[in-house]
């Protein structure tokens, strides 16, 4: 493993042509103060995602003709073609793949735990112990590469706002 250059302050390191990061996030529970977690994710790389979507293609169509002799034929043929289809669409969409949380959910204070997957935004995580869906979120600057949503630059925005309990400047 070698160094490449870290993002916002966390760790970064390439594997293999592949970059993995460690950083911040918050786990969440409705109800509950968020809590912050480390996670540890891998950048997927464009090479990597179609190299996986044309395999699982590839599978299917070559199954589809032979799942197509079993009575009734079009049903099997078109499930088999779907079902290539759909998954090759799950492996070209994973950007990027969550690999360790290492954290306490929010409601019980248990560790959690999560099998090594596509990173969903929120990324749902199930506490093991409250049996709560916790939803991990990483921020968007992270994954964008300091980047926020749809790309604008990311950072604090400064709203004026008045206390409530403020008189009305209007006076009545």
């Amino acid at each position: 493993m070698t160094d490449a250059p870290a993002r916002n302050g966390d760790e970064a390191t390439t594997a293999g042509g592949r970059e993995v990061f460690v950083t911040d996030a918050d786990a969440v529970v409705f109800g509950f103060p968020a809590t912050r977690v480390r996670v540890r994710i891998r950048r997927r790389p464009r090479s990597w995602r179609l190299s996986g979507a044309v395999r699982r293609m590839a599978i299917f169509v070559v199954l589809a003709p032979l799942v197509a002799v079993v009575p009734p034929h079009a049903p099997w043929l078109i499930g088999a073609l779907a079902a290539g289809a759909i998954l090759a669409r799950r492996r070209w969409r994973e950007r990027f793949t969550l690999e360790t949380v290492q954290g306490r959910c929010p409601k019980c204070g248990a560790e959690l735990g999560v099998k090594a997957g596509r990173l969903r935004v929120p990324h749902p995580v199930p506490c093991e112990a409250c049996h709560h869906e916790v939803s991990v979120r990483v921020p968007d600057a992270v994954l964008n590469g300091g980047q926020g949503p749809r790309g604008c630059p990311e950072g604090p925005i400064e709203v004026p706002r008045e206390p409530l309990d403020a008189p009305d400047p209007s006076g009545t």
